[in-house]
């Protein structure tokens, strides 16, 4: 982090001497020491960018701390095999309704009926039927 941030203001220092203009009269020495501030400006920048491209990245090393005591898991419940079997169970059927066919009879004075269709009523009831159930465990 120091690093490079110190590489960026070196850098934003060693830009802004080239938006200077430094035409002026006057001694040779007198701009002696700007020469040996960018020399060593250039220098640490050269060094750092050199430190930085040259060693290998690594990532942070983890650090593993093992449990201090055993973790508890309690026991599996029982269970019991229950194996494939038949079942009988009971299922309710609606009524239904059916057209039956009267034949013609002579009724209780002695009037002839003719033959006709009749509308019966099947009433709802139970139906046992045999269920295969499968295998499974059963937990107590």
């Amino acid at each position: 982090m120091w690093k490079k941030l110190i590489s960026m203001i070196l850098a934003i220092a060693f830009i802004s001497l080239f938006t200077f203009n430094s035409v002026e009269a006057g001694s040779k020495q007198r701009n002696m020491w700007k020469g040996a501030g960018i020399a060593l400006g250039a220098v640490a920048l050269g060094a750092m960018a050199y430190q930085l491209f040259t060693q290998p990245s690594q990532p942070p090393q983890e650090v593993y701390y093992p449990p201090t005591e055993p973790r508890y898991y309690p026991p599996p419940p029982p269970r019991e095999y229950v194996p494939g079997h038949w079942e009988i169970t009971r299922e309710w059927a609606p009524g239904t309704w059916e057209r039956v066919w009267v034949p013609g009879y002579h009724a209780r004075w002695g009037k002839w009926v003719e033959g006709h269709y009749e509308e019966r009523q099947i009433p709802g009831h139970y139906v046992e039927r045999r269920v295969w159930v499968e295998r499974y465990y059963r937990y107590n």
